[in-house]
C-alpha cells in the first residue's frame, strides 16, 4: 500500500530542541521552502565528502549532480525528511539534513537514475537492499529510510548527526511506522547509527561490488552497512 504522510496541524512538527551558548537548536520536519538550500548543502557537503560519490568523482561529473539532486528533489518533495537549525539572535539557518522517505514492502523505488557517476553510487545501495529483506526481519510493511545524511562541515562535530538520526523516531511514531533502515556508507555515520541504538544487517567490503563490474577498487576493503532499527511503540 502506497505511504501518504499524516500532517499535523501544526506543522512543520518540532522533534527536537536545545541551546548551547547563544545558539538555539531545532531539529524539525523540513518545509518545502527550505528544499533547494537542502539540495544545495547536499552537494556541496555530502557529493565532495560521502565515500561512494567521492570514490566515483560524482562533482566532476555534471551530469551526475543534476540527476542525484532532482532524485534528492523527488524524495524531499514526500516530506518525511530533518532539518536541523541554528538560530543566532533570530536568524534561522539550515546547517544539517537528513532526506528520508518511506518504503513500503512490494514497491520499488520509480525514479530514473541519471548520469554515469551517481549509477556507479546508486548500484552500491541497490546491492546491499536487495541482498536482504528488512521488511522480513523487522516484520513490518513499512520503514523510514534514509538517503542523505549530512551537516555542512562549519558545524560538524556538535554530534548534530546523531542528533538527526535519533529525530527519526518522533517522526516515525506521528506516521505510525515501527521501523527504519538505510545504507550507511562511511565510517562516521555508522558509528552515528550505532549511538542511536542500530544494528547492522548486512555488510559488504566495496572490493565485492567492483566484482560485480562497479567502478571500485578490487582492493578497497572499506565497508558497507544496511542498518536497522526497529522502535518499541
Amino acid at each position: 500500500m502506497k505511504f501518504e504522510r499524516v500532517f499535523p496541524e501544526e506543522y512543520p512538527n518540532v522533534y527536537s530542541k536545545w541551546k548551547d551558548g547563544n545558539v538555539e537548536w531545532v531539529i524539525q520536519d523540513l518545509p518545502p521552502e527550505d528544499d533547494e538550500e537542502a539540495i544545495k548543502i547536499l552537494v556541496d557537503h555530502l557529493c565532495a565528502d560521502e565515500t561512494l560519490c567521492k570514490t566515483s568523482d560524482l562533482l566532476n561529473d555534471p551530469e551526475s549532480v543534476r540527476g542525484m539532486s532532482e532524485f534528492w528533489r523527488i524524495f524531499l518533495g514526500k516530506r518525511m525528511s530533518l532539518g536541523c537549525y541554528a538560530s543566532t539572535n533570530g536568524n534561522k539557518k539550515l546547517v544539517a539534513l537528513n532526506c528520508c522517505f518511506v518504503s513500503c514492502k512490494g514497491e520499488d523505488i520509480d525514479c530514473e537514475i541519471v548520469g554515469k557517476a551517481w549509477k556507479n553510487v546508486y548500484d552500491v545501495l541497490d546491492y546491499a537492499v536487495s541482498k536482504f529483506d528488512v521488511f522480513e526481519y523487522l516484520g513490518t510493511d513499512k520503514v523510514l529510510e534514509g538517503m542523505g545524511l549530512v551537516v555542512s562541515r562549519n558545524y560538524r562535530g556538535a554530534k548534530l548527526g546523531s542528533k538527526i538520526v535519533a529525530a527519526r523516531e518522533p517522526l516515525c511514531y506521528t506516521q505510525g511506522i515501527k521501523a527504519t533502515a538505510t545504507v550507511f556508507t562511511g565510517i562516521a555515520s555508522q558509528k552515528c547509527a550505532e549511538s542511536c541504538g542500530f544494528v547492522t544487517t548486512f555488510e559488504f567490503p566495496l572490493s565485492e561490488v567492483a566484482e560485480t563490474g562497479l567502478n571500485y577498487s578490487k582492493d578497497d576493503t572499506r565497508l558497507i552497512k544496511l542498518m536497522v532499527k526497529k522502535y518499541d511503540f
